[in-house]
């Protein structure tokens, strides 16, 4: 068997590295360059955390996780609200948790499958016809090449899944919010893991890389949906946050790349089926958790395991269900945890601000933390079914 998998992120390259695990042969396709640096922080909690050890990366992924340490949140005016620490979480959890900047998560990954891989960089999907018996994949560069399955795990904004499956418009689903992270130069040490502050209908903050950089996070409300260049992206974030003080201010005034900073829509996908014919999609393609779940990447990398495990046993048709059955309770659970949280997340008054100042500080001590953990988080996976 021979599959193709389009989206060389968390996704596509842990996929690699399980069927490759199985005898299974892959190539992955990516549309960016190699060694592309900046992106945002991601999270590894306990689906993923458990994917990474039977692999043997977690060792690789502590060596580069970010210091976990205070959090300190403040209003718009640099006043302090409340704040809490990360470690508590991580000790409720298990110790099973921690976070990456995703370009040092995608250089382990690389490493570690791109001497048993083909990794294509710089190179799309750009048609492709399922016959039945197999899949002709047409490329940016106008090669052809026959696969016998095609895996889609190139983003929420999936170019697979809109040659196959129809138009973005079919399965976004806008949660009322905007985002967008980049990273920044530190001029002074921020003094805890991560300092946010909060408005209404704002949420923003800087997290400590470790590395005398920063890694930035806004979120603000906003129905709209439309794609805007650098210089309107810009725009809206001085609209949005231009009078906040320190640190946010020198986050706004720092070079941002924007070929390798995020600025988007906050959507979910949700689609009736993940599977079409001998074409499959596989994480942010298929559902897409949004960062307000916080349990997207270690969604990805275990549905790509159970796929990968799924397809080493059963024909195709039959493994394509069988994943599909083992995932959606729990993608439906942290969707539905994503579209709570955002109303939480984005203070939507001033009472709300002042009720989470009280509440999350006692949610997240050390005698709620393990509930809270729970609430909140994924249900642990039965990966060796």
């Amino acid at each position: 068997m021979r599959i193709l998998i389009a989206g060389g992120g968390p996704a596509g390259l842990t996929l690699a590295a399980c069927l490759h695990k199985h005898g299974i042969d892959s190539v992955v396709v990516e549309k960016g360059p190699k060694g592309r640096t900046g992106g945002y922080s991601i999270g590894l909690h306990l689906n993923g955390w458990n994917v990474a050890e039977r692999l043997g990366l977690i060792d690789a992924f502590r060596a580069q996780a970010m210091p976990l340490g205070p959090a300190l949140h403040r209003d718009s005016q640099g006043r302090k609200l409340f704040s809490y620490d990360y470690r508590t979480l991580a000790k409720a959890s298990g110790g099973r948790m921690l976070a990456v900047m995703r370009d040092r998560f995608q250089d382990i990954m690389t490493r570690h499958v791109e001497t048993e891989v083909d990794i294509r960089y710089e190179t799309t999907v750009a048609a492709i016809d399922d016959d039945g018996a197999g899949v002709d994949v047409t490329f940016s560069d106008g090669s052809m090449e026959r696969f016998d399955l095609v895996v889609g795990a190139d983003g929420y904004r999936s170019n697979l899944r809109s040659l196959v499956f129809g138009p973005h418009e079919a399965f976004l689903r806008p949660l009322g919010y905007r985002a967008s992270a980049w990273r920044i130069t530190l001029d002074a040490p921020l003094g805890a893991s991560f300092v946010g502050m909060m408005d209404v209908d704002h949420q923003g903050g800087l997290y400590d890389i470790g590395d005398g950089h920063a890694a930035t996070l806004f979120c603000w409300r906003d129905d709209r949906s439309d794609r805007l260049s650098s210089e309107e992206r810009r725009q809206v974030l001085a609209q949005e946050f231009g009078g906040w003080p320190e640190p946010v201010r020198s986050a706004l005034k720092a070079s941002i790349d924007w070929d390798t900073a995020f600025f988007d829509t906050v959507c979910q996908i949700e689609m009736p089926k993940w599977a079409k014919g001998r074409v499959v999609l596989l994480g942010d393609s298929a559902w897409c958790l949004t960062f307000l779940a916080g349990q997207g990447t270690s969604t990805a990398m275990a549905g790509a395991h159970i796929l990968a495990a799924e397809l080493a046993r059963k024909p195709y048709a039959e493994a394509f269900e069988a994943y599909e059955a083992r995932l959606r309770p729990l993608v439906e659970k942290m969707q539905a945890v994503s579209r709570k949280i955002g109303g939480h997340y984005i203070p939507q008054s001033r009472f709300g601000m002042r009720l989470q100042a009280w509440v999350l500080p006692v949610l997240l001590s050390k005698p709620f933390a393990r509930l809270a953990a729970r609430q909140f988080s994924a249900p642990e996976l039965d990966l060796d079914l």
